[in-house]
């Protein structure tokens, strides 16, 4: 027998049972047998649903674009590594040391920017401070001076430059190298991929949120990223270590070189942060273009820059992985000369990305503003509609 429903005063709340009771008796009176048979839409158990075409085409366009994106990155700055404008200093007398300089950028145009001078203090503090990329000081022998901490590579080069020279001279030549590479990182290597490393640690702890939580608070979240941030450069550095051991680098070298691992991991998290925020889904792409297909090539580690073709050379002089690497190979192999433009670097991604993101939050609280007074104005210029009693059994 039907009765109406009295007033409850525990609320809606506890009329939950009666809602969901009413909702099930329905269902079993128009369909008692919907689970037995399976809609033409569906497919019956352990079959996949049936697909569509432009669902599958829509789908694919990931692996293309990473792809076409590996590809042309990579390949095109790494496909032929060759000296262009190479800073160089011959160090000799005045007319002796012009002559030889002009001939070597005559047998190689374009090759070598190449300055000719008798101070050779200076030289040396050049390639100290990283604005040239080695010293050949003429004398028997003629002794040349690089700095392979910086690159292996490009110290490689300046040593064929020298050895055609001192045997056209009829010396013999002796190496010097001011930021020595060490046994556990004989290639130089180490950092780079460290990097890397700190790289997808940023990205991925930000995608994972994103997936997890798409709504969580934007302080718990950012939280989060630090605390992860510190926490995965260290376990980074840790695994990195039983191979590369500390990079020959004092305590407080070491120090500095993780402080910027954790400011580079922030920063690349906060980049994914930004871009999930103002892309949605389709961030994944913007953030692999920054963080890996434009990162990666650009950054110094793999090609020094003096070696890459000339867009890629200019991306890496403001490029965030360049900083990085920037920063970490002037801590451990310069006594931190340098370091200064590789952290100008991160910091300035780190404000940019900082003030965007403040911009999208100040944006997304002035639209939820803006949609809270429209319906507060609504609901106090209409009445709500009374209950019908509810007919319970």
């Amino acid at each position: 027998m039907s009765t109406e429903h009295q007033s409850n005063p525990h609320g809606d709340a506890a009329r939950g049972p009666d809602y969901t009771e009413i909702l099930a008796d329905d269902i079993e009176a128009v369909a008692p047998t919907l689970g037995e048979h399976h809609p033409k839409h569906e497919a019956p158990p352990g079959v996949d649903a049936p697909v569509s075409l432009s669902t599958i085409a829509k789908a694919m366009i990931f692996p293309v674009f990473f792809v076409v994106m590996f590809a042309l990155c990579y390949i095109s700055a790494f496909h032929n590594p060759t000296p262009h404008d190479m800073h160089l200093s011959i160090v000799g007398p005045q007319q002796q040391a012009s002559a030889v300089a002009a001939g070597i950028e005559q047998g190689s145009p374009g090759s070598f920017d190449i300055t000719a001078t008798s101070d050779l203090g200076g030289a040396l503090d050049g390639l100290a401070s990283r604005d040239i990329q080695g010293v050949i000081e003429l004398g028997s022998p003629m002794t040349v001076h690089i700095a392979s901490g910086a690159s292996a590579t490009v110290a490689q080069v300046v040593q064929g430059v020298a050895s055609p020279l001192a045997e056209s001279m009829g010396t013999t030549v002796q190496t010097d190298d001011i930021a020595p590479l060490t046994d556990g990182d004989a290639t130089g290597m180490g950092l780079f991929y460290f990097m890397i490393v700190c790289s997808i640690a940023g990205y991925l702890t930000v995608t994972v949120l994103a997936q997890l939580a798409p709504r969580m608070k934007m302080r718990r979240m950012l939280g989060i990223l630090g605390v992860m941030s510190v926490a995965l450069t260290l376990i980074a550095f840790g695994v990195a270590s039983i191979f590369t051991g500390t990079f020959g680098a004092t305590a407080a070298g070491l120090t500095v070189m993780l402080l910027v691992g954790v400011l580079y991991t922030f920063t690349i998290g906060l980049v994914a942060v930004v871009l999930n925020k103002i892309l949605g889904q389709a961030a994944i792409m913007a953030v692999m273009t920054i963080a890996i297909f434009m990162n990666f090539p650009s950054a110094g580690g793999a090609i020094a820059p003096s070696m890459l073709p000339a867009a890629w050379e200019a991306v890496h002089s403001f490029w965030i992985g360049s900083g990085a690497v920037q920063a970490m190979q002037s801590v451990i192999y310069f006594g931190g000369n340098g370091l200064g433009q590789g952290l100008l670097i991160l910091f300035g991604w780190l404000a940019v990305s900082a003030a965007a993101l403040a911009l999208v939050v100040w944006r997304a609280r002035a639209k939820g503003s803006d949609a809270a007074g429209g319906t507060g104005a609504v609901v106090s210029g209409a009445h709500a509609p009374e209950r019908e009693p509810v007919a319970v059994h």
